[in-house]
């Protein structure tokens, strides 16, 4: 007698039940007839089974990494890390100053035109 056999296998279900494009249920990875037949079947094809569920699910796994290495390998604007907390202002450009471009002649008319005028002056 086997080992295996002295031990009843536990159905693989997680409560899922819900099939995805290829068939398969999303929770244990199991094909309908795995699923709807899995009390008739063997010990050995129960064990059989479910090695059949873990090569999906590492399958599943392996496409996965694979499309994320894909996506972070097509990235043409990485991003890259911070290095310090306070950059020098010597790397960006620097603005010019607006009172500089101002004339003299215009901010006299600038801080008349600015004022408001509550009162009109008797004039």
């Amino acid at each position: 007698m086997d080992q295996g056999e002295l031990f009843d296998i536990p159905n693989p279900c997680k409560g899922v039940c819900v099939s995805n494009n290829r068939g398969f249920c999303k929770g244990c990875l199991r094909s309908r007839e795995e699923r709807f037949h899995w009390h008739e079947l063997t010990p050995f094809q129960k064990y059989q089974v479910i090695n059949l569920c873990e090569k999906r699910r590492q399958k599943i796994i392996a496409a996965k990494l694979a499309k994320q290495n894909q996506v972070l390998a097509s990235d043409e604007n990485p991003i890259s890390p911070q290095t310090e907390l306070f950059k020098d202002e010597s790397d960006h450009k620097k603005r010019p100053n607006p009172e500089a471009l101002i004339t003299p002649s215009s901010r006299e008319s600038l801080r008349e035109d600015n004022q408001i005028q509550l009162f009109k002056p008797d004039q």
